[in-house]
């Protein structure tokens, strides 16, 4: 700027600072020249050698590794047109199972997959006995669940097996173990804790609850995988799978010698479930697309399942009146996780070194499997008062 005497050069230390910052302005702007001629080919055609390497070898070279390890037909068979927040799981899945495959086509047939995999074997049907009881008499799914995609955080859960010995206490028919990480918190090695757990009770009453492997399965490998660690039986979602690849599954699970539990959305896929030879019928009460759950999906299928396949209520299931309306509806079984992580996570806090809580879990299974009302499910309360001086005084208080 100009001094007092008129027009005069600025400091020589700006005018350095002026010339420094267009001379690196300059050279950036060079650099990125270069690097997009370099980048989209000389011609700005895109068909430099850089774009021409990168078509060729880039993800199209990483798809087609990974499909020599995973059968063509698992990204085929597979249902396409699936809610969009099963579509993110599926294609985790599938990548959990090339990498599966691949350990267990190292090993070799001594791998106990791969002969889980090359064996005949018989399905023990202890699942199904489990929970198919006389008729008004509801059994419990109990599940082990720490989060969720559509609520988050539900449980910590340091120790599934304590967990699983508490439910079997209260009277559950059956055990339910996520063993998906990334969405559910869960792992194999969960399962198999609770699959201990469960065979120490051999010789005791109750007898040791069947274990379900609950997952997202695509592929015969991981009903093996699951029958190795100690399951019973494994979830089979329709609405992921379709109907070709849900009775392909089934028939493997014949094989493989483990049980199923077809999971169901609506009509069609009770019809799927029903025609691929399902003898255990889970209807999900959340719709997958909106999250929304309401017990009427419940209502609108049972009479859709024949009375010789086991009937399962899922999702939406909070409390006692809850479950005695299901049962009235004709459901022979409930699977429940959310409430009873909770409640177990809420027995837990109140635990102190004096005194150790009321484990809520244990009294909702109670509750749950209860031959109670709901016409007179709700609790009624009432008051005892005083007469003449005590009349304004409290003396007791009753809940029924």
């Amino acid at each position: 700027g100009g001094g007092e005497g008129g027009d005069r050069p600025g400091p020589l230390s700006l005018r350095v600072v002026v010339d420094f910052v267009w001379l690196l302005f300059c050279y950036c702007c060079c650099g990125m020249i270069a690097f997009v001629s370099a980048f989209f080919g000389v011609s700005g055609r895109g068909t430099g050698p850089a774009l021409a390497q990168r078509r060729s070898s880039g993800l199209n070279g990483v798809r087609s590794k990974r499909n020599s390890v995973v059968p063509a037909r698992m990204t085929t068979d597979i249902k396409t047109d699936v809610p969009d927040v099963l579509k993110s799981i599926l294609a985790r899945k599938e990548e959990e199972v090339a990498k599966l495959k691949a350990e267990v086509e190292a090993a070799g047939p001594d791998h106990p997959i791969a002969k889980r995999l090359a064996g005949e074997n018989e399905v023990s049907g202890v699942f199904y006995s489990a929970l198919k009881r006389p008729n008004n008499t509801l059994t419990v799914i109990a599940e082990i669940k720490r989060k969720s995609p559509s609520k988050g955080h539900i449980a910590y859960i340091k120790d599934p097996a304590l967990l699983s010995r508490t439910y079997w206490e209260a009277g559950a028919s059956c055990i339910s173990v996520l063993t998906d990480y990334e969405g559910f918190g869960g792992t194999l090695d969960d399962l198999r804790e609770v699959v201990s757990e469960q065979n120490s009770y051999k010789d005791e009453y109750p007898p040791p609850c069947p274990v379900l492997r609950k997952d997202f399965t695509i592929d015969e490998i991981q009903i093996a995988e699951a029958a190795v660690a100690g399951a019973s039986a494994v979830l089979l979602i329709v609405s992921a799978l379709g109907e070709k690849r849900t009775k392909e599954l089934l028939d493997a699970c014949n094989r493989i010698g483990i049980e199923a539990l077809v999971e169901v959305h609506d009509e069609d896929e009770v019809k799927i479930a029903i025609d691929s030879g399902a003898k255990i019928i889970g209807v999900n009460n959340r719709n997958l697309r909106t999250f929304e759950v309401s017990l009427e999906t419940a209502r609108r299928l049972r009479p859709l399942i024949p009375d010789d396949v086991v009937s399962v209520a899922e999702s939406g299931i909070s409390g006692n009146l809850d479950a005695w309306e299901l049962r009235d509806m004709g459901y022979n079984s409930i699977l429940v996780g959310e409430s009873l992580c909770r409640a177990y996570e809420l027995s837990m806090e109140t635990t102190t070194m004096y005194q150790r809580g009321y484990n809520q879990a244990k009294g909702l299974i109670l509750a749950f499997k209860a031959k109670g009302s709901v016409q007179f499910g709700p609790t009624t309360s009432a008051a005892f008062y005083g007469k003449g001086e005590g009349a304004k005084e409290t003396l007791g208080e009753m809940s029924i």
